[in-house]
């Protein structure tokens, strides 16, 4: 089955790519390097690392001990006690707004620079 495009996709079409073009010159998609690595339990912030320091924290959340290791200006999750690892196999985040979230375990690392934008999103 051939599926032919009318003149109306076409014009749909280039105006969604337009839009999404105006979208990352306005919104921005960031890649300065991040200077902190942030680390929040259920919402509150437990420590803010120097992401030039190669260091390894441990913080607790409900399901137990998650391990973040910050390296080469980099930071990632370790080690979580969640049952799928999907924090862990998501690997390094490097710029600034990035995350990486173990859900189960409610933690979140995330990468902040000196010229913070500020919040994306809230969900509740």
């Amino acid at each position: 089955m051939i599926l032919k495009l009318t003149q109306a996709d076409k014009i749909l079409v280039a105006v969604l790519l337009a839009f999404n073009l105006f979208l990352f010159s306005k919104v921005g998609y960031s890649t300065d390097q991040g200077n902190w690595v942030v680390i929040e339990v259920d919402q509150k912030e437990v420590a803010r690392l120097a992401l030039a320091e190669n260091q390894i924290v441990h913080v607790t959340g409900p399901l137990g001990e998650t391990e973040v290791e910050v390296k080469d200006g980099q930071a990632r999750i370790r080690r979580s006690p969640c049952n799928k690892k999907l924090c862990i196999k998501s690997g390094f985040i490097r710029y600034a707004d990035r995350i990486s979230a173990c859900l189960p375990n409610r933690v979140v690392v995330r990468i902040q620079s000196q010229s913070h934008r500020g919040i994306d999103a809230i969900l509740s």
